[in-house]
């Protein structure tokens, strides 16, 4: 099974008409996601990956996501068939933050949201110490309207930021994730890590370079450094790689900073970021992270069938605000 001729990477493949698979880019993103768009019905996308998946790993590799459309992909089974062959290890979702459904072994819903708020952009799980290297995404129901995930190149996020900002990071040691559980907001501490027993998150923690406290019965804060620059690990290409705008509470809309500080103080807030060493993060270093993000970001409307594979290292991924129903799922491997 064959790819239509591409000759010029950076722009639309032209068919030669015989081929089963054209290999293109959409119209408005001339640069990611790298499209193969199924010629034929029906055809089956976990059959097609494993006699293309040489060419699709590279391809993976150079542009960091693909975007399947077309193929023959109607139901969760049909979309975790193709997880089955597409992920070599399949990763579960440890230290979790947002609500999602496992639906089968190693399927997810994807962030189960309000649908009126944006999710912004962000590299999955960054924050622990083996992050999932490859991220894949189903569409069985776009939305009516919105909905798309955004992409963002992550390399160039790092290249639009200062130095100065990149080193005043570097020379306090990163950055350090803060979260509070048990206050009432957000998932409980075995929610999040998928654990009943407070002693084997305490031993999860302890290999994870997690600092944990039990403040009280179901009240526990744990605090996590990491770097906020990262080499990609087959490339060695520096990426602005971690959750340090995302989570920091000037992220969040203008209501819920203004119901969060009613009710506690920035030390209790379910999530908040900082400089490794504790110190707090200039707003101004804030600004331009999202500014960066904005900047390079890349969206186009889901299609019923779509399935998307990222580089999670490279690429980031959000989800804009949407009407009707929509159900895209996604798989961490």
């Amino acid at each position: 099974m064959g790819f239509s001729n591409w000759k010029n990477k950076k722009k639309s493949a032209q068919s030669d008409g015989n081929d089963i698979v054209a290999k293109q880019f959409l119209a408005d993103c001339p640069q990611l996601p790298l499209v193969y768009r199924a010629k034929v019905g029906n055809l089956n996308p976990a059959t097609w990956y494993r006699d293309n998946a040489l060419q699709l790993k590279a391809d993976l590799a150079e542009f960091g996501a693909l975007l399947l459309r077309g193929f023959k992909v109607n139901s969760e089974h049909d979309f975790k068939q193709f997880c089955d062959v597409a992920i070599e290890q399949k990763a579960a979702y440890v230290e979790g933050a947002t609500p999602r459904t496992q639906l089968q072994s190693g399927i997810y819903t994807s962030t189960e949201f309000p649908k009126d708020q944006e999710i912004a952009p962000h590299n999955e799980l960054s924050y622990v110490v083996n992050p999932p290297k490859m991220l894949v995404f189903g569409c069985l129901i776009p939305a009516t309207s919105g909905g798309q995930t955004q992409i963002v190149d992550v390399a160039k996020v790092y290249q639009r930021l200062s130095p100065q900002l990149i080193d005043d990071f570097a020379a306090r040691g990163g950055w350090m994730l803060q979260r509070n559980y048990g206050g009432g907001i957000g998932p409980t501490i075995n929610k999040a890590f998928g654990m009943a027993d407070i002693d084997e998150i305490k031993a999860y923690c302890d290999k994870a370079d997690i600092d944990m406290q039990v403040l009280e019965k179901d009240r526990v804060v744990t605090r996590q450094k990491r770097q906020a620059v990262h080499a990609h690990p087959r490339s060695g290409v520096p990426l602005w790689f971690n959750h340090i705008a995302f989570w920091h509470p000037s992220s969040l809309c203008p209501s819920v900073q203004a119901q969060l500080k009613s009710v506690m103080t920035p030390e209790q807030y379910p999530y908040n970021t900082y400089f490794a060493d504790g110190s707090e993060i200039p707003a101004d270093y804030l600004e331009q992270m999202r500014a960066a993000y904005d900047a390079q970001e890349v969206k186009f409307d889901w299609q019923a069938g779509d399935i998307m594979l990222l580089d999670n290292y490279q690429v980031a991924h959000g989800r804009k605000p949407f009407d009707g129903e929509r159900k895209v799922l996604v798989a961490m491997g």
